[in-house]
């Protein structure tokens, strides 16, 4: 049963924090800033929250929060502000908040520090009995850079690149792998450079703007040096300039998908070049585009498995009894998605089912202990990395 907690602001605009039952001693999910946010989006964001740890087998309910109001508009950071201030005792004792649509990472931990809350993570440091000491070691990790991005920045689009290498793999692909993406915002900057690390071609990115192709590799070191603010097109990487749809006419073994919602209508899903397509925006294929992509033998990851990153990294990085480093939260991170992935397909495949129902079975069998710690049982961290 989702609960709501409502706030007003004084400026007339509505937050709320909604919380995907009460099983577990912690709940995650991240702030969403958008004008014309609903409770009742929220409360479906959070029960989206909620597959995620269960697949994973985390003890950690969903949540989602959020306020009704343009990020761009004057005076909006002061408006996120007193919405944390007011949810300040949650956020000291249950909810683990994350960035989200119209927020970042940083300003969300200096808003809170303003508020007189030590972190937006704080949360996990008194569901997981963490002395203040080792709780701060442990989310410091965030603000170290692996490669030319923090952890923070990388998470969630390692965790998406490993499970799109997977899928790939699953799906019988040998050799180097070749990746098709849409986005290249946060996350798909993330996925691009954890892609390049593990020697993943890719061959074709798209925003709104344009597409920029070539079969031979995009310059990934290049597109990654470009202005934060260039479209796709103004990338730096030498190739094609196409129309934004041509990305779903570009041959490759995994399509990802890193950046809006419902991205392939019925035309583009009727014969797709691609083996497999991995999906990591929230709600980044409608249920129709999934089950005719299905029905044509190419398998989808899900958006609550390919973008679980952030609830996987919390795993990866309170988990092990030692604080790890960012480089070894990277590499559980992987490792994690890899096994997650595997477990998918076989169950999929064993149950003739698409793998968005074999990840709802594999989430039901998970049970939660309300006296028990959110993290140290993840069924895809190995004894090894622990």
């Amino acid at each position: 049963m989702t609960e709501i907690i409502e706030y007003e602001d004084k400026a007339g605009f509505r937050g709320w924090l909604a919380y995907d039952g009460r099983q577990s001693p912690l709940a995650a999910g991240g702030c969403r800033m958008r004008a014309g946010l609903t409770a009742a989006e929220l409360s479906t964001l959070a029960g989206r929250m909620t597959l995620k740890q269960r697949v994973l087998g985390l003890n950690v309910d969903g949540a989602k929060c959020g306020i009704d109001l343009d990020p761009g508009e004057d005076g909006a950071q002061a408006a996120l502000g007193r919405f944390l201030a007011f949810l300040g005792h949650e956020l000291r004792h249950r909810f683990s908040m994350g960035p989200d649509m119209g927020t970042k990472w940083h300003e969300l931990q200096q808003l809170a520090v303003q508020a007189g809350v030590p972190s937006i993570k704080y949360a996990i440091k008194t569901a997981q009995g963490l002395s203040s000491a080792e709780f701060f070691v442990r989310i410091g990790r965030l603000e170290d850079r692996v490669g030319p991005l923090t952890l923070a920045q990388r998470r969630a689009g390692h965790a998406l690149a490993h499970a799109a290498i997977g899928a790939a793999r699953a799906a019988g692909v040998t050799g180097q792998i070749t990746c098709a993406m849409q986005g290249f915002g946060n996350l798909g900057q993330a996925v691009a450079c954890s892609l390049a690390e593990e020697n993943v071609r890719l061959t074709a990115v798209a925003d709104e703007h344009g597409c920029v192709a070539d079969p031979g590799g995009l310059d990934v070191a290049g597109m990654l040096r470009s202005s934060l603010r260039a479209t796709v097109p103004q990338l730096l990487t030498p190739g094609l300039r196409l129309a934004p749809g041509e990305l779903f006419h570009r041959p490759a073994d995994v399509l990802i998908l890193a950046a809006c919602a419902d991205a392939m209508s019925e035309q583009e899903t009727a014969s797709p070049p691609f083996a497999t397509v991995v999906v990591g925006a929230n709600c980044g294929l409608s249920e129709d585009a999934e089950q005719a992509l299905h029905s044509r033998g190419i398998p989808v990851i899900p958006d609550f498995i390919g973008g679980i990153g952030g609830s996987a990294s919390m795993e990866a990085l309170f988990g092990p009894p030692q604080p790890p480093s960012a480089a070894q939260v990277l590499d559980n991170l992987a490792a994690m998605m890899r096994e997650l992935v595997d477990d998918l397909v076989y169950t999929a495949r064993r149950d003739g089912v698409a793998p968005r129902v074999a990840a709802a079975e594999l989430a039901a069998h998970d049970s939660c202990d309300p006296a028990g710690a959110p993290y140290g049982r993840c069924r895809y961290l190995t004894a090894t990395a622990r």
